[in-house]
């Protein structure tokens, strides 16, 4: 009966790991996509608040649905800010 010697399996994984990554949308890129996606959502809620106050849109359900689509994806993104530095903290304590 014969034995594998261990290096060959550290060979294979190294090769593995040398293969090019695939292009596409990275996790940074995603997270910030997203950022900038809630911030124009708040941004335009602001202008219709600031539209209706001012007397410019007198629609209050076309601002108050704006202005709740703002606030629930801003506390999606809060949420996954948190998940995420929860995921950190986890990962640094099982070092």
């Amino acid at each position: 009966m014969r034995i594998e010697p261990l290096k060959s399996t550290l060979d294979m994984s190294i090769k593995a790991e040398q293969t090019p990554k695939k292009q596409g949308l990275s996790f940074v890129d995603a997270f910030q996509e997203a950022i900038a996606k809630v911030n124009n959502t708040l941004v335009e809620a602001d202008k219709t608040g600031l539209d209706l106050a001012s007397g410019k849109n007198g629609n209050i359900h076309e601002a108050m649905i704006q202005m709740q689509k703002a606030d629930i994806e801003m506390r999606l993104l809060v949420a996954s800010v948190n998940k995420l530095i929860e995921g950190y903290n986890e990962l640094m304590r099982l070092r």
